[in-house]
């Protein structure tokens, strides 16, 4: 018989078992921004599962998902030297729309920005025909963390915990970011 308990300690092998968690990856590089979708193919905003362990792109007309337990990353640079971490190997499996849409009704998402339940306002400014990332945390002045020159980001999507927000790059595709 299987009770609670039991499913309870085999979730928490399986997720063990899957490998470094995105958040373990970010801090062993140092970074704050990873590229977990590399690709120019995005063509819809993320969605993040309601456990905010997996995230669903829409890669060349397909739902993939994504999980960010497995994903491995090794540095990067990106716009203007930035430390980013980019996705060496990101498992990936395929989603249906259905699927998506449950996720996307219970998700947070703007095109230009977004607040988490601290007060940590997350936005993609658009600046002539490039956009600045800028982070404000409650009560503090707003810290622009990157800015790119030609590049067009947007599609904000926050993760159902506030512990990440993503977002499409489309020169280069998803981007996940610690708040």
């Amino acid at each position: 018989m299987v009770t609670l308990l039991s499913l309870s300690l085999l979730a928490l092998f399986q997720s063990a078992a899957s490998g470094p968690a995105l958040a373990s990856e970010m801090d062993r590089l140092g970074v704050r921004e990873a590229l977990v979708v590399a690709t120019p193919s995005v063509d819809e905003q993320p969605a993040w599962s309601p456990d905010s362990r997996h995230l669903a792109a829409n890669v060349g007309g397909k739902w993939l998902r994504f999980d960010l337990g497995a994903v491995k990353l090794e540095k990067g640079e990106w716009h203007g030297g930035a430390p980013i971490g980019v996705a060496r190997a990101a498992s990936s499996t395929p989603l249906d729309a259905k699927t998506v849409h449950e996720w996307e009704r219970n998700g947070r998402f703007d095109p230009r920005s977004v607040t988490t339940r601290e007060g940590t306002k997350l936005e993609l400014r658009q600046v002539d025909l490039g956009t600045q990332f800028v982070v404000t945390k409650k009560g503090a002045e707003p810290e622009t963390r990157w800015s790119t020159g030609l590049e067009s980001c947007h599609s904000l999507a926050l993760s159902p915990d506030d512990r990440y927000v993503a977002f499409i790059c489309e020169q280069n595709g998803v981007v996940v970011a610690v708040p």
